[in-house]
């Protein structure tokens, strides 16, 4: 994965916790991914495998405030 990919995949993570106000904890939470990685990839010190990246996508698109 490149390096704006991953870019872009921490702007999206950022942009989507302040849209619903969730914090890390609750998005590792939601999606089943490690706060850690949430927090690396946000930090662009982690660079996820294809299918993290895709979890986190489809959690983001799908999402629905409760």
């Amino acid at each position: 994965m490149d390096k704006e990919s991953v870019d872009s995949l921490a702007e999206k993570i950022v942009t989507f916790q302040e849209k619903f106000h969730l914090t890390d904890t609750e998005m590792s939470l939601k999606s089943h991914l490690p706060v850690e990685k949430i927090h690396g990839i946000k930090q662009q010190i982690y660079q996820p495998q294809a299918d993290e990246k895709q979890v986190l996508l489809n959690f983001i698109t799908n999402y629905q405030a409760k």
